[in-house]
């Protein structure tokens, strides 16, 4: 697949996820169920949980707090079998500026993620052909940390039922990765560096 298929395709994606999410919105709203309904949706190309991986996430504490759960795939383009993970992430954001009107910018978003990759080749437990204790870490579990920043618009909010769309970048790293570089420092920095960015459409 090309960049221009592969960007045609995550736009019809997420033109359908925010009409989805609306009408699903509309149909909560109803009742008293709506309070169970996810506070957004998002689509993010990588950053260490997947080539493409969606997720859905409530907000607390007057939005500064946010909780998501993202499923993530990577293709066979990148490795020798296609990977499907889910990954479990805590954001806090810290500053909050509003510019202009209908726009918002969060330019300091902190955070911690658990991650998750399903298949044989990423265990969790040592499997029994290994002497104990001879990996310290599973390929198959891993924890990480990440900062980033967040513009929140209110683009798509006149064409479907969704209140607004944010787009957001994210620099990160898994414990892995840092403990492999404390242990030898001419690991470049570039090696330990998951780069990411997404797009939020809220409720």
């Amino acid at each position: 697949m090309s960049f221009k298929g592969l960007f045609i395709l995550v736009f019809t994606v997420l033109l359908n996820l925010s009409a989805t999410y609306g009408q699903i919105k509309n149909n909560a709203d109803s009742n008293h169920y709506s309070k169970f309904l996810p506070d957004y949706v998002k689509l993010q190309y990588a950053g260490g949980i997947g080539f493409l991986s969606t997720g859905i996430g409530y907000t607390f504490v007057d939005h500064r707090i946010d909780v998501s759960l993202f499923y993530g795939y990577v293709p066979t383009w990148f490795t020798v079998d296609d990977l499907h993970s889910i990954s479990l992430q805590f954001t806090a954001k810290l500053i909050r500026i509003k510019k202009i009107k209908n726009i918002e910018i969060l330019p300091l978003n902190i955070g911690w993620y658990l991650h998750h990759t399903f298949g044989n080749e990423y265990w969790v437990k040592l499997p029994d052909n290994y002497p104990k204790d001879y990996y310290w870490w599973s390929p198959g579990r891993n924890a990480g940390v990440f900062i980033g920043g967040e513009i929140k618009t209110k683009l798509l909010s006149n064409k479907t039922p969704a209140s607004g769309t944010a787009f957001y970048v994210r620099v990160g790293t898994r414990g892995l990765y840092l403990s492999s570089k404390i242990g030898n420092s001419s690991i470049p920095i570039s090696d330990i560096v998951e780069l990411g960015f997404g797009v939020a459409i809220y409720r």
